[in-house]
């Protein structure tokens, strides 16, 4: 099948386009309200270039949500192919996450708002997988880390909620403020202390239900 004329030039930056467009389009007037013919009058195309790319609006938006769960997952990977101490791969696992979603604000920004927000019309995604499943990696970390004798034992539920609400916390500030009142340095430095707190050395209380 013969490449339409307006497709087949910079196909990447078209593509790009597109996506930029409608993701600023999306969170600023919400996903049922964009329309196709304004996505593509942002992005400088017609209607055919955004069906050979994507076939539609819904295939547009499950691109852009794809992407990000994409970037989650390498940063999962990641964690699980790399050595080190486990404070290390802690800090290493947050500053991951916490770089992915500054150079992707934008849709960050926008799962937020699809999430937080009324319902949409949108495609469903299971954002809810994203958090479970950081608990689920910052808490085998956790057992790693007690069973080494990096942690103290301590109550592994109320350490896990600590961590990853701080990092949401700070995650969340970087969409809402501008500027964000905390940035990267800051969070290394929640993230230490919390971990500061359950340290060997560390003079804790063991809690109720530690060993949970």
């Amino acid at each position: 099948m013969s490449t339409s004329p307006e497709i087949q030039p910079r196909q990447d930056d078209v593509r790009q386009r597109l996506i930029e467009k409608s993701i600023g389009l999306f969170v600023e007037r919400g996903y049922a309200a964009t329309t196709v013919r304004e996505i593509v009058e942002a992005a400088g195309v017609s209607k055919p270039v955004l069906y050979y790319y994507f076939k539609n609006k819904e295939g547009l938006y499950l691109e852009i949500m794809n992407g990000i769960g994409q970037l989650f997952d390498q940063q999962v990977e990641a964690l699980h192919s790399t050595g080190g101490t486990v404070r290390r791969r802690l800090l290493d696992f947050f500053t991951g996450m916490f770089d992915a979603a500054q150079e992707n604000l934008a849709v960050v920004r926008l799962a937020y708002t699809i999430y937080f927000g009324p319902p949409q019309g949108a495609p469903y995604i299971d954002f809810n997988r994203f958090f479970d499943q950081t608990l689920a990696t910052v808490d085998a970390l956790i057992i790693e880390g007690i069973n080494n004798g990096e942690i103290s034992p301590c109550n592994r539920s109320a350490l896990n909620w600590s961590l990853v609400g701080s990092y949401h916390t700070i995650l969340e500030d970087q969409i809402c403020r501008n500027p964000p009142r905390i940035d990267r340095d800051g969070l290394i430095a929640v993230i230490s202390l919390i971990l500061d707190g359950v340290a060997p050395q560390a003079d804790h209380q063991t809690f109720p239900g530690a060993d949970q």
